[in-house]
């Protein structure tokens, strides 16, 4: 008896393969929970929790490293608050509590909170009642900057807060925007460190999304720095040597370049296009928020757009879960990379290669940086770790006229011309501002003219 059709022809390994799905996720770098070691590494920095403007005369209620919490700006001078969501008379939650002068008053028996969580007021027990001596509430201490809530939830002492030199420049404008996405933090923070995916995903697979450069493939270069990494991702597009350079500050901090530069004539320590936090709201969910930067000459074919820059929305491809599933399975972003790796990632699934090795590095790096905090030694605080301020960093853009050399590996004048432009830059740490930028603009053009 002949088959009605042919079995298909191949190495199927699925069965033999069916281990991966008992495989579980690492809750070392993943958990992020109250008491957990991750939860309490996080737990050490200031981060970005909302935007300001997302704050009007009612509290509002938002979650952060797994707690559940109420943002609200009292009626006096106008200060952030952030306490815990339960009142701590009877649980109710304070979302709808009452705001007034210095403080927060639940709803239920009048209970009022200062801004630190001290039991302030309680209208219906007796004088003699000592309750509001005994009682508090949990509450963390906020900054408003440029339009975002930043909240400290460690212990005491309270760090300063980080400036970077590229939060108060002359010339830019800096639009702040919140993005959610429902995964697990650590994926969405890796994209970052993930430079050669912008190759493929964000050109090659379907169109490009940002500027037809990025399909070349970058020779990338690790440089570390006492608060974290930065790296140098160096292209040529003809007689343009491009080094598009990322800032990687642990735990979650990142800057990049321009989304749409034109790699096609010299430009000298270009800044970031965007400063970037990614804060856990739990283990399986994720707000990325950020500073989109401005600037005249940034853009020069116009593909930017303040306006579509805020609650839930940026103005480049595919960093939210704003497009229908078809588009997304047509034209994926990075959302759909991150997110679609589940609600928690799990790396023993993975096969880790030679262009993951920023994704193993910032791993192992936080994975140190968490038992460190574990066996009790401080988190790093960058604005504790240079005397200069603000922070330097070196996000953005330089484009150096470096024609290929003839007679010379092409790729080993990328790797000097790398390692040169970030010792120019690292050599001005101790310089800010103007003077900072004027020394390395005139350093890069001399070694330009060196190439001549």
């Amino acid at each position: 008896m002949t088959a009605p059709f042919d079995v298909p022809e191949g190495r199927f390994r699925g069965h033999e393969q069916q281990h991966v799905w008992n495989e579980t996720p690492d809750p070392e770098l993943t958990e992020v929970g109250p008491g957990t070691p991750c939860g309490e590494y996080l737990r050490r920095y200031w981060m970005p929790v909302a935007m300001t403007d997302q704050i009007g005369d009612l509290p509002y209620r938002i979650r952060v490293l797994g707690e559940d919490l109420v943002l609200f700006r009292e009626k006096a001078a106008g200060r952030l608050g952030l306490v815990h969501l339960h009142c701590r008379h009877r649980n109710m939650s304070l979302e709808f509590g009452i705001i007034e002068e210095g403080g927060i008053r639940c709803s239920y028996h009048g209970w009022k909170y200062g801004m630190d969580g001290t039991v302030l007021d309680t209208p219906c027990e007796p004088p003699a009642s000592g309750v509001k001596d005994k009682a508090c509430l949990g509450a963390y201490p906020v900054i408003e900057y440029k339009g975002l809530a930043f909240a400290y939830m460690g212990p005491a002492p309270v760090p300063p807060f980080p400036v970077m030199d590229t939060f108060d420049e002359d010339g830019d404008e800096m639009i702040p925007y919140l993005i959610h996405s429902p995964c697990n933090w650590l994926q969405v923070m890796e994209n970052a460190w993930d430079p050669f995916h912008v190759v493929y995903l964000h050109t090659k697979a379907v169109r490009t999304q940002f500027i037809d450069a990025f399909a070349e493939m970058p020779m990338i270069e690790f440089f570390e720095r006492p608060y974290g990494d930065f790296y140098t991702n160096t292209r040529r597009v003809g007689d343009i040597v491009w080094l598009r350079i990322h800032d990687k500050m642990l735990p979650s901090f990142t800057q990049n370049g321009g989304h749409f530069p034109l790699p096609e004539d010299s430009r000298y320590f270009g800044r970031c296009g965007l400063s970037r936090w990614v804060t856990p709201v739990d283990d399986t969910n994720t707000m990325v928020i950020a500073w989109r930067h401005f600037r005249d000459g940034d853009d020069p074919r116009g593909l930017t757009n303040r306006d579509e820059v805020g609650f839930g929305t940026t103005d480049f491809y595919g960093q939210g879960g704003d497009r229908s599933y078809e588009q997304r399975q047509r034209d994926p972003g990075d959302y759909d990379a991150w997110v679609s790796q589940g609600p928690k990632n799990i790396h023993a699934r993975e096969n880790l290669a030679f262009t993951d090795r920023g994704v193993a590095k910032v791993r192992r790096k936080l994975r140190a940086a968490i038992r460190d905090v574990a066996a009790g030694e401080p988190a790093p605080q960058p604005a504790l770790i240079y005397e200069t301020w603000p922070i330097p960093t070196f996000g953005g853009d330089t484009m150096l006229r470096i024609p290929p050399q003839a007679g010379r590996d092409d790729g080993a004048v990328l790797k000097e011309v790398a390692h040169k432009v970030a010792a120019i830059y690292m050599a001005a740490d101790h310089l800010t501002g103007t003077e900072r930028r004027d020394k390395i603009v005139a350093d890069l053009k001399d070694y330009e003219a060196s190439w001549q």
